[in-house]
């Protein structure tokens, strides 16, 4: 009986262990005003200038995911070697699907990833909520209260569709889809 309940409390310990929770970090920049560290792998922002694009690189990032709808990332970024992805993506019409599109690129682009937008506000948080969910298990409330903060600026007077995708992820179809084990939250 002991040892079952001690395999109780370390698995949970564990669990909670792995399911910590650390939060975004903003980035000191004369380039950026809105430049965070989300994890060891992924950066959120606004759109960089070209002595953004420079700084990130001399930083040591390797890829930039835009989802600007009719802005890429060539022009700026052309005297780098920054690998650059481009998703297209309207916050009034955000589905599930082109979710789960942008989090296969998150997980299989070469790190560290910046991802950004226009403001780095409403379509990079909603996708980097979407992460601490799928990747980070964190829960539906604290990746939308992080989402919400003031100084990532979301505007969830024009958006508030944002915050019914994220209480409607399928997660665990998701992380199946992604071929995320749950098992890995436990190691």
């Amino acid at each position: 009986m002991k040892h079952q309940l001690f395999a109780a409390v370390f698995s949970a310990f564990t669990f909670m262990m792995n399911a910590q929770h650390i939060e975004a970090v903003k980035q000191e920049s004369r380039n950026f005003k809105r430049f965070y560290k989300v994890s060891d792998s992924i950066y959120r922002s606004e759109q960089p200038s070209k002595k953004g694009f420079s700084e990130i690189e001399t930083m040591g990032i390797k890829t930039v995911l835009n989802f600007r709808r009719k802005w890429d990332d060539s022009n700026k970024a052309k005297h780098t070697d920054l690998i650059l992805k481009h998703v297209k993506l309207k916050s009034k019409t955000l589905t599930e699907a082109e979710v789960l599109q942008v989090l296969k690129i998150i997980d299989k682009a070469e790190k560290p990833l910046l991802i950004h937008c226009w403001h780095g506000s409403d379509r990079t948080g909603v996708m980097i909520a979407a992460y601490r969910i799928i990747f980070e298990n964190w829960s539906k409330t604290d990746a939308i209260n992080e989402f919400r903060k003031s100084e990532f600026g979301y505007h969830e007077n024009w958006y508030p569709n944002l915050i019914d995708i994220l209480n409607n992820l399928n997660v665990s179809k998701i992380q199946s889809d992604l071929g995320i084990d749950k098992k890995r939250f436990f190691e």
